[in-house]
């Protein structure tokens, strides 16, 4: 059985965990009231382009989930010739497998005007993630938390920019929510209430997460009160460390952050073992992803400790969910090639013959010429009932089929 069809990625609690070692970032040189880095935002990903080493123009997945800045390419690490220090076991998302990774000191980054000289990060031995799969670009790495943690950091998803203020120059935005944050390892977990089917309000401790491309993760079996929903949809959270994240995904009526509530989130639930270790989850109920801060200008104050978040145009609009039951991946050497990674089983796209392996010619008589990902799920996350056309390459022997869109949920 086929237990696929859900396409989000998790970069944040995918990264790892340093038993014996704290990696700190230096003190950036001259850094004014405020500087501006802008992103790309591609398929719930925040990306940033920097240069590496002063030499090498990179991208990485800016994560807030991430303690420490990893490098996912041995063959980059090994172009520049980069000093080991040490190896490192890390544990991955599934929570169990362990992985190498190599440490390395004194990485020199630049972020626009920004340069943050002396980083400490981690060199993966062999890339798990996949990250050019599932965001249509190619990835090098993840900047982790550490290494913004003596800046206030201001996401805006709207103007797809990242603020930096020192926190002697911060001010608190106007009109937005000001909630607790705990810092963990340098990290921010907060403390919030959701609604679930049953009615009864729970209280739930989160990982904020802007390493995750999905709206939320419940860990069911630490509070036995987050019972998973009767109608939830089988499948892949993502790809991480360990492999594929199993999990199942439900909808959650009612999430309070502060005075401003958000309704029907979908939420992946996913069960952990009972051998982790909890200092590594600080006893965590689950994870915030992008899907819920896009909603909001989220305003990270390390410093202090708080979270401040601002509604934008999104917060009323309703999360969309993918209606067709197939997971898309990008492939190829420009990845402009289109391939149905798996598929929901008795979903539209399974009745209409999608198998996984496809590729992609067209949707709806659209060519990928000028789409990416993130198009090609704006168009399976489209209202119930609407017609997709696709034409389909399967070794070589292309052919047409089609179907309505349905919800899953």
């Amino acid at each position: 059985m086929i237990r696929s069809g859900i396409r989000w990625l998790w970069a944040g609690q995918m990264v790892f965990f340093l038993s014996a070692w704290s990696l700190h970032a230096a003190n950036p040189a001259g850094v004014n009231q405020v500087y501006e880095i802008p992103f790309e935002y591609k398929n719930h990903f925040i990306l940033i382009k920097l240069t590496f080493q002063n030499v090498l123009p990179l991208t990485f997945i800016f994560d807030t989930g991430a303690e420490t800045t990893l490098l996912t390419s041995l063959e980059i690490a090994n172009l520049l010739d980069l000093t080991y220090e040490r190896e490192i076991q890390i544990v991955g998302a599934d929570l169990e497998a362990e992985l190498s990774a190599f440490l390395v000191r004194n990485i020199h980054i630049q972020l626009g005007d920004v340069a943050l000289p002396y980083q400490s990060i981690l060199v993966l031995e062999e890339d798990v993630f996949h990250f050019n799969e599932y965001t249509g670009t190619q990835v090098h790495g993840i900047l982790g938390s550490s290494t913004f943690r003596q800046f206030i950091v201001e996401i805006d998803y709207e103007d797809r920019l990242i603020r930096l203020y020192r926190p002697s120059d911060f001010r608190a935005p106007r009109n937005s929510e000001r909630l607790d944050l705990e810092i963990h390892r340098s990290k921010p977990y907060l403390s919030t209430t959701v609604k679930p089917a049953n009615g009864d309000e729970v209280s739930i401790k989160l990982l904020v997460d802007s390493g995750a491309s999905l709206a939320m993760v419940i860990h069911p079996e630490t509070n036995p009160n987050l019972s998973i929903p009767e109608k939830v949809v089988p499948g892949n959270i993502g790809m991480g460390l360990g492999g594929n994240l199993q999990g199942v995904l439900g909808i959650m009526p009612t999430i309070h952050l502060g005075k401003t509530q958000l309704h029907d989130v979908p939420v992946h639930f996913q069960e952990i073992r009972s051998m982790v270790d909890s200092v590594f989850l600080n006893n965590r109920n689950g994870i915030l992803g992008n899907k819920v801060l896009e909603r909001y200008t989220a305003t990270f104050d390390y410093y202090r400790g708080v979270l401040y978040l601002q509604p934008n145009r999104l917060y009323k609009k309703e999360f969309p969910i993918d209606k067709s039951g197939m997971l898309v991946i990008a492939s190829g050497p420009e990845l402009k090639t289109f391939m149905v990674h798996a598929v929901l089983k008795e979903s539209p796209a399974a009745k209409a013959g999608v198998r996984p392996g496809d590729i992609i010619v067209s949707i709806n008589y659209s060519s990928f010429r000028f789409f990416d990902l993130d198009a090609i799920y704006r168009v399976l996350s489209r209202p119930e009932g609407k017609l997709i056309r696709l034409k389909l390459d399967r070794k070589g022997l292309k052919f047409r089929t089609e179907f309505r869109l349905e919800k899953l949920l």
